[in-house]
């Protein structure tokens, strides 16, 4: 009887070649992102520079929002804004006062509101 006589070198190369078929087919794909997330990541993607301006405005030292920032604010929407703000007051690092950061919030998004005409934002 003939004896299969395989090199090592081809034994890696075979067992090689079926891991790269397999193992593809065992990975777990990455989860997308819960809808609620998805929200907060497009709204905060929408503020783009200005996001780091309002957020001072609000929580920091009450910066002034410039003009360009209450447009780009007031076109993003008050659902955006306030789901934002609300997600950052629940985050555990948070340590200020919530009814506060909220007044605070209403009050720039009206600053806003009542300085920028609104066939900017529309």
């Amino acid at each position: 009887m003939a004896r299969l006589s395989i090199s090592p070198v081809t034994m890696i190369l075979f067992l090689g070649s079926v891991a790269v078929t397999i193992l593809p087919v065992l990975a777990v794909p990455a989860p997308s992102p819960a809808p609620a997330q998805k929200h907060l990541l497009e709204c905060a993607d929408k503020f783009g520079d200005c996001g780091k301006l309002v957020y001072l405005a609000i929580f920091v030292n009450g910066t002034i929002v410039s003009k360009d920032c209450c447009t780009r604010l007031l076109s993003v929407g008050k659902q955006c804004h306030h789901d934002l703000i609300v997600y950052a007051t629940q985050r555990p690092t948070f340590k200020g006062n919530v009814s506060e950061i909220l007044d605070k919030s209403e009050q720039v998004w009206n600053g806003c509101a009542n300085s920028t005409p609104a066939s900017l934002f529309h």
